[in-house]
């Protein structure tokens, strides 16, 4: 899919001007979005991060991208399998995994402290809660996790 290249002034908007709240709801409704999947992948990406941002020992045990890389997997099948147990399977590998560790490098690995930390997570749980407002920016990242978890996801009953 080609995208639009945006002038300065339009990428200005795109990032930074909220759209309104029946924008929203339309776009939710076209984009097939549903509020309990909103509050599941939120739960899964906030296990991840609780995981990733508590256990991590620091650049001075963890000294280079592989072991970063090892931390990251321990959390991600730490997060699978604690959802497996409720009978909700995402799969281990997929796009999903490459997603949230190039996110979580340079969200949090590449500079961990702990303003950052809270920021990455406070920017997610943002990005979930559909009653808040949020920029065209904001949702097309918000699409884009979605499709990635929903692919990769299948609930046992």
């Amino acid at each position: 899919m080609e995208r639009k290249r945006l002038l300065p002034k339009e990428f200005y908007k795109y990032i930074t001007e909220p759209i309104s709240m029946e924008e929203v709801r339309l776009w939710v409704k076209a984009n097939n979005i549903h509020t309990e999947k909103c509050e599941l992948f939120f739960d899964f990406i906030n296990s991840l991060y609780y995981f990733i941002n508590t256990t991590y020992l620091g650049d001075e045990v963890i000294k280079n991208d592989k072991e970063k890389e090892g931390h990251f997997k321990w959390c991600w099948d730490k997060t699978v399998n604690n959802f497996k147990e409720e009978k909700i399977n995402f799969n281990i590998k997929g796009d999903h995994y490459s997603y949230f560790w190039n996110f979580f490098v340079e969200g949090f690995y590449d500079n961990p402290n702990e303003e950052r930390a809270e920021k990455l997570i406070a920017l997610l749980d943002g990005l979930f809660r559909l009653y808040i407002p949020k920029t065209q920016s904001e949702l097309d990242m918000l699409l884009e996790i979605y499709v990635r978890l929903e692919n990769n996801l299948t609930v046992n009953k």
